[in-house]
């Protein structure tokens, strides 16, 4: 898979060498209620961006047993896994939600990645070929767990991550 030369600075790695937890969220459709915990699913972040506007609600109560197993916070990432697969989004918020099935969540080691350029890398053409390649079944289309941490990544030393950000800042706040 590997196609093209990086700098000697640079290394190849797979997603589960840096990070230190992949999980999805609840298998079962919960009881939903008329207001409580947010329940995001790959709907919730279709468009790029984490979504609570829309989202169906649980009980307090099934969040705390839902967030024993998954439990998603500021600074982790999500990516969707089901139906429209490969957008990641960085949570950027302080509140509570729980996952269904059809969003994985990753907990990743900041001491080596700069949580913006994750992002950007989870962008990239290089993982996004291979979440074509990797997402399975023709209705409902599913990227297993097992393949998004096998995926391949190209990962610079931090002080380069952080400037490849700060780049791509740039020039996106010009398009």
């Amino acid at each position: 898979m590997i196609s093209f030369d990086i700098p000697l600075s640079w290394t190849y790695c797979r997603l589960k060498s840096i990070i230190y937890s992949l999980t999805d969220g609840t298998h079962s459709t919960p009881k939903y209620t008329e207001c409580g915990i947010p329940f995001v699913s790959v709907k919730d972040l279709s468009s790029g961006f984490l979504s609570l506007r829309n989202t169906k609600h649980i009980s307090v109560e099934e969040h705390v047993i839902l967030s024993k197993r998954c439990n998603p916070q500021k600074g982790d990432i999500l990516i969707t896994k089901v139906g429209t697969t490969g957008i990641p989004v960085l949570i950027e918020i302080d509140e509570e939600f729980s996952l269904f099935v059809s969003v994985a969540l990753i907990k990743f080691f900041k001491k080596y990645v700069n949580p913006k350029f994750f992002i950007y890398l989870l962008k990239s053409p290089l993982v996004q070929l291979q979440v074509i390649e990797n997402t399975r079944g023709v209705g409902n289309k599913n990227w297993v767990l097992t393949d998004i941490e096998h995926t391949l990544l190209v990962l610079p030393p931090l002080n380069e991550q952080q400037r490849i950000v700060n780049r791509l800042n740039t020039i996106l706040k010009q398009l």
